[in-house]
């Protein structure tokens, strides 16, 4: 190697903080954690989503991280778009990262299903990856078409109980949230009813307006549209409250029918091992933002809640999902392995 050459790369070295030695291998040369997380962040941010690039959920998260950017100097900060297989592309994508904390999953409650549903899981979601902090959350409705004779739940019930084989179900396929939900109706009141998994929601719900589709199980955010146009009925929602958005509409708790508490939301989650300062850093700027009035604003539009919750808080409540969300795979008998 020429002296020059020796210099340049003894230059980079030296100078490699963002690129060749990283927060991790400074960690190696004992600078404390939380040094590490004051200097934090010196390079670009990456937020990987499961969603596709120009979806509802990427275009916000592209929206939010303007905002985030700036509590930190106006740091780049940037999306990937990790789509299929449940989630588990965009999962291994963080993975294969060093935990410095330059890269972050946007999870959604697909996150809570996979370490049941998929047998042969790489990676075990609770353990791989930490909580940083909500992004937002939406009950799940429990929708009919509007030309239904059923004005509440109860009536509904006892519709489908007369339809002899003619009752099915949409879902955006095996194992997400609509499909599990939608099977636990047909389980816990004993109906004959075929699960028809759709690919897109949009698909889906033509389908449930046209009256082609006896019932779905979708988050309130994708049924707003066609209840504004009176084109289906929301009978019920999930979680320990009413929404806000529909206070007409009961919860199923409040229908006396336990095992409907979990929501849709999405989630930032941090690879394991990343610094529990950054963490926390990034977690009080999030909720910073998340609290500001035009965020409380842009939620408003699209029907979604947010609370300030720690990452213990967090971490705490994906655990019971987990464990909720295991009890219903097993019970369906369905798997993706």
């Amino acid at each position: 190697m020429s002296e020059s050459n020796f210099a340049a790369d003894r230059r980079r070295f030296i100078a490699g903080g963002g690129s060749v030695l990283g927060l991790g291998a400074l960690s190696a040369f004992g600078l404390p954690p939380r040094a590490l997380a004051a200097q934090w962040p010196e390079r670009t941010v990456r937020f990987v989503t499961y969603s596709g690039a120009g979806d509802p959920v990427d275009l916000r998260l592209r929206d939010f991280l303007q905002s985030l950017a700036r509590e930190y100097h106006n740091t780049p900060m940037i999306v990937e778009n990790k789509t299929g297989a449940a989630g588990q592309i965009a999962a291994q994508s963080v993975l294969l990262a060093p935990p410095e904390g330059y890269d972050f999953l946007l999870a959604n409650a697909t996150f809570t299903i996979t370490p049941t549903y998929f047998r042969k899981l790489q990676y075990k979601p609770l353990s791989d990856f930490v909580p940083v902090a909500l992004s937002g959350s939406a009950p799940i409705g429990f929708a009919v078409p509007a030309s239904n004779p059923a004005r509440t739940f109860k009536e509904w019930v006892a519709w489908a109980k007369q339809q002899r084989g003619s009752l099915n179900y949409a879902s955006l396929g095996n194992g997400s949230v609509s499909h599990l939900y939608g099977f636990q109706i047909r389980d816990d009141f004993k109906l004959d009813a075929t699960h028809i998994p759709y690919k897109a929601s949009g698909a889906a719900l033509i389908d449930v307006l046209r009256g082609q589709i006896s019932y779905v199980m979708l988050d309130t955010f994708n049924l707003r549209p066609l209840l504004a146009k009176k084109q289906l009925r929301i009978l019920a929602v999930t979680g320990a409250d009413r929404s806000q958005y529909l206070p007409d509409v009961p919860t199923f708790r409040e229908l006396g029918f336990n095992g409907y508490e979990r929501t849709g939301w999405t989630a930032y989650m941090a690879k394991a091992g990343t610094s529990r300062d950054i963490v926390a850093s990034l977690n009080k700027s999030i909720n910073k933002v998340n609290a500001m009035p035009e965020w409380a604003r842009k939620r408003d539009e699209v029907w979604s809640v947010w609370k300030p919750l720690t990452p213990d808080e967090l971490h705490k409540q994906l655990q019971g999902e987990v464990a909720a969300w295991g009890d219903l795979v097993r019970r369906s008998g369905v798997f993706g392995d």
